[in-house]
């Protein structure tokens, strides 16, 4: 049984904690939780393992299913990109020999709405093509961190020089973050 000690208030229900004839106290009291059922075992514990591994299977695929599309989407452009952009270009203007390209990354990144789900098949593709890796990093810190739908959200709720300040904090960070991992790797 899991109790919840508090603090009794005077002349509250908690001035006195009722007692079984045993001289137990009971949770009559409004001071007291209990999460166990009358044998002493939780919700939890009572479920059998084909329960919870039944539970858990329904739980993966509800999850699945609302990634899948965009797992999809992601590989599609992965593949457009990796199919379709020329190699010498990608490597000209976003090589880890242009030491532009990771703040044009981040400039382009910041108002463009990456998901998760996508950023690796996308991320891989534009690798494969040349790409330099804190290019790509600054281009997916950019994205993931400020997108134009978050400043939406966020100018609702918070002041413009707010908005503006962690948009630029955004933009700074994985500008960092892409020359540091440039020097890491190259």
């Amino acid at each position: 049984m899991i109790n919840f000690s508090t603090l009794p208030a005077s002349g509250g229900c908690c001035a006195t904690a009722p007692t079984t004839a045993t001289g137990k106290p009971t949770l009559a009291s409004c001071c007291e939780v209990n999460f166990t059922a009358d044998n002493g075992a939780t919700d939890w514990e009572r479920t059998s393992f084909k329960d919870k591994l039944k539970r858990a299977s329904f739980s993966a695929v509800d999850t699945f299913k609302g990634v899948f599309w965009y797992l999809l989407l992601g590989a599609g452009i992965g593949a457009f990109i990796y199919g379709f952009f020329p190699q010498d270009l990608v490597v000209r203007w976003a090589g880890p020999d242009n030491p532009w390209s990771i703040p044009i990354a981040a400039a382009i990144g910041v108002p463009m709405y990456i998901r998760a789900e996508t950023v690796i098949p996308i991320s891989a593709a534009l690798v494969g093509k040349g790409m330099g890796v804190g290019t790509v990093l600054a281009l997916i810190i950019g994205g993931a961190g400020a997108s134009i739908p978050e400043m939406i959200i966020l100018g609702s709720m918070f002041k413009k020089k707010l908005i503006i300040a962690f948009a630029l904090n955004v933009f700074l960070v994985a500008i960092v973050a892409g020359y540091l991992v440039d020097i890491l790797i190259y």
